[in-house]
């Protein structure tokens, strides 16, 4: 009777998985596991050349890309790093933080030989949630954790000895990552119980493996799904021990050091990948750049486990760019792992794998981050140069032409060097992206900017052997800028990354679309080119349908969600636009006009969000997350984000060469739309449709300041085409000089 009893209970239980459509084995699988492994101050190119195995093997298994581990501040301390990945959006950490001044000490009767011990308190977390509320992007530390029903493991210990020496010695990284939003952390492995002396080891401590190991088998022991974030210890030695002895580069018997901490944390991958299950997910990433480099770099980036397939590029909404990740991405990636909905709070995106033909990862990653560093040396002095260049120009051109007015003209050869000069710095913009297909790293700075130089000439000579007239030369060159950017702004804005005038993967202010000086750029070159086009062409039926068609298509290039993606810019260009048609066709703008252009920018930004919303998450824009956020949030997201780009405005103001290239560039132009008296009339009856462009063009550059957290630069680049427009068209209407000596000028 028993037996019959047992039997028929056994029957039941396996009717029950049949009815539920389940086997017994699968109502006993564990649930998946996510393993962060962090690689403090780690570069593609020292896994090249390196090659650590299980690392590269992971490479191999999985999809890989750059890091950007760009937080609210220039420079991304560990602290920042680690408390960025657990909040999926940019946080700094305090100066407080990196663990409890003595975790033995903290706790009654501690063990150092216990592996895990659980719930305690991340110290200085205040500091860091008043830091994320000053920043503005409504941001919380913790929110992967407080998201998770899973537990949350921190593992490893850097502090730079043992005993660390208080207060900056201390270097428990990872609870940052693992806590949830009151700071508390589920399990905590990173004791001084894991380190082990070593007088040949920086700090003269080591990571004793047979710890981690216990720690790690005890959480998978103990957890039949989780988080990990693991930081071995080693290599954050190593990197401060580097920046400590006050080197900028790893070489002698530095790499051989470099080499051990890494192979430390690569044996730790070995026995992680071990462990884990086909459906688990394993992360591996930079969470800072190297602190002993004098400048920032692109960190590594691999993730191994469902969906990303073996030989894929990681990417992700928050770049729109192949190979390319943020640090905040990893917190999302983690819970679109457990299929967990990402709270508001978090701005980075999943990562996902897309397919692509590079067959070398490291190879192809170093090269990005070496160009990445090139240009962010280079684009400050050439910057530099360039407006120097044009303030020198915009002397002589205020010394010649008062000059003139005391003798009587200004000599034709003078003329002439002044109109090249002018085209000169039209075409130095377009000159800048066009040396985007090259890799600038492999040149140097001075054969680079040579090249720069060269392509400049190269327009400004083929401009003027195309055209006979000076003001057919600038709508050549004008044209042609505006012609180049749309076609790369449509086709990927593969000329916009890395390029003096683009945008830097290492900044992180944009990684995809039309950034705020190519918005300048691509604008001023629409207003000079329909306005130069009007003059021209004026009185053919098809000129002013065809200005009409190019500032549309401006606005969509500009502004779609596919292409530039420029919120900013939209509202700046639409009213700009719209006043300048109006001055195009003759007629006086009125309030209401102004009124209807501000609307009709209003309006076309809601355009562009709707479209921007329908597309799927993985392809939407910073235009959709701001709604989202607004929604989510309140109005108050609006106001944080207005604060911020003031604020930026403000720091952008004191801090950039374009500030004292403004007052001489104005100077120049009211000077010769000004002088002699009553040009300006003269201006408006002889060159309207010129004078129009002007206008126009001043009212862009206003819009753009506005709108724009890059402040002043958007005047400053767009006056570097109003400015040589000015001169053209002043020296055009002077044919004859005032002492009848003919100018050697074709208008």
């Amino acid at each position: 009777m028993a037996r019959a009893l047992r039997i028929a209970t056994a029957c039941a239980v396996v009717c029950g998985f049949v009815v539920l459509g389940m086997s017994p084995a699968a109502a006993e699988e564990a649930c998946e596991r996510a393993v962060v492994v962090a690689l403090p101050g780690v570069m593609w190119a020292d896994l090249e050349e390196l090659q650590p195995p299980n690392i590269m093997e992971a490479v191999e298994d999985g999809a890989w890309g750059s890091m950007s581990v760009r937080t609210n501040s220039a420079r991304t301390s560990l602290a920042s790093g680690f408390v960025t990945m657990g909040a999926g959006a940019r946080v700094d950490g305090g100066v407080t933080t990196g663990g409890p001044a003595d975790l033995a000490r903290e706790i009654p009767g501690f063990n150092p030989d216990i592996a895990i011990i659980g719930d305690w308190k991340v110290g200085g977390v205040d500091e860091i949630e008043r830091g994320a509320s000053e920043a503005g992007y409504s941001a919380r530390a913790g929110a992967l954790a407080s998201a998770l029903e899973a537990r949350v493991l921190a593992l490893g210990n850097g502090d730079l000895g043992k005993p660390a020496p208080a207060p900056v010695g201390y270097g428990r990284w990872a609870p940052l990552a693992a806590m949830n939003s009151d700071g508390v952390v589920d399990a905590d492995a990173t004791h001084d119980g894991l380190l082990v002396e070593d007088d040949g080891a920086p700090y003269g401590v080591r990571t004793d493996p047979a710890r981690i190991d216990k720690a790690l088998h005890t959480f998978f022991r103990t957890e039949d799904c989780g988080v990990a974030f693991i930081d071995q210890g080693d290599l954050t030695r190593f990197d401060q021990w580097v920046m400590a002895l006050a080197r900028d580069e790893v070489s002698g018997d530095f790499v051989e050091e470099q080499r051990v901490s890494l192979q430390a944390t690569d044996d730790l991958i070995g026995d992680l990948r071990e462990r884990l299950e086909p459906d688990d997910l394993l992360l591996v990433v930079s969470p800072t750049s190297p602190a002993w480099a004098g400048e920032a770099h692109l960190g590594v980036a691999i993730a191994v486990g469902p969906g990303f397939a073996p030989g894929g590029a990681l990417e992700s909404a928050s770049t729109r760019r192949s190979a390319l990740v943020t640090l905040p991405d990893v917190a999302p990636t983690i819970l679109d792992h457990f299929g967990v909905e990402r709270p508001d709070v978090m701005n980075g995106r999943p990562m996902i794998s897309a397919p692509t033909e590079v067959t070398d990862p490291a190879a192809s990653m170093r090269a990005l981050d070496d160009e990445s560093v090139f240009i962010d040396e280079v684009k400050g002095p050439l910057s530099g140069v360039f407006v120097v260049f044009q303030v020198i120009i915009y002397v002589l051109i205020l010394s010649l032409f008062r000059w003139r007015e005391r003798r009587g003209g200004v000599g034709v050869t003078a003329a002439r060097w002044l109109q090249i000069c002018g085209l000169g710095a039209v075409a130095f913009p377009v000159a800048t992206y066009l040396a985007g297909v090259v890799d600038g790293h492999s040149m140097g700075p001075v054969a680079f900017g040579l090249l720069l130089v060269a392509i400049d000439a190269v327009l400004v000579t083929a401009a003027a052997i195309s055209f006979g007239r000076w003001l057919d030369r600038l709508l050549a060159l004008v044209a042609f800028t505006w012609v180049v950017l749309a076609v790369d702004l449509v086709t990927g804005g593969v000329l916009q990354l890395n390029t003096v005038f683009g945008y830097s993967p290492i900044v992180a202010g944009r990684f995809a679309g039309a950034g705020n000086i190519v918005f300048a750029v691509f604008g001023a070159t629409a207003v000079l080119t329909a306005a130069l086009a009007a003059y021209r062409f004026d009185g053919r039926r098809w000129t002013m349908p065809s200005v009409v068609a190019l500032f549309v298509v401006t606005i969509v290039i500009d502004g779609a969600p596919s292409f530039g993606s420029d919120v900013g810019g939209v509202l700046a260009l639409v009213p700009a636009l719209g006043l300048t048609l109006l001055l195009l066709t003759g007629r006086k703008p009125k309030l209401g006009a102004l009124v209807a252009a501000v609307v009709g920018g209003l309006v076309v930004l809601g355009i562009f969000l709707l479209i921007d919303l329908s597309l799927p998450s993985e392809s939407q824009t910073h235009l959709a997350r701001l709604y989202e956020d607004a929604r989510a949030r309140g109005i108050g997201v609006f106001v944080d984000t207005v604060q911020r780009k003031a604020t930026a405005n403000l720091r952008v103001f004191t801090s950039t060469i374009w500030t004292y290239f403004v007052p001489p560039a104005l100077m120049a132009m009211i000077y010769l739309l000004r002088r002699p008296s009553g040009r300006w009339q003269r201006l408006a009856v002889g060159y309207p449709k010129l004078r129009a462009g002007l206008i126009g063009g001043l009212v862009l550059a206003v819009t753009g300041f506005a709108v724009n957290d890059s402040g002043i630069v958007i005047p400053a680049v767009i006056l570097s085409f109003l400015v040589p427009m000015a001169l053209l068209v002043h020296l055009s209407m002077d044919t004859r000089a005032p002492a009848g000596e003919p100018v050697a000028v074709n208008p």
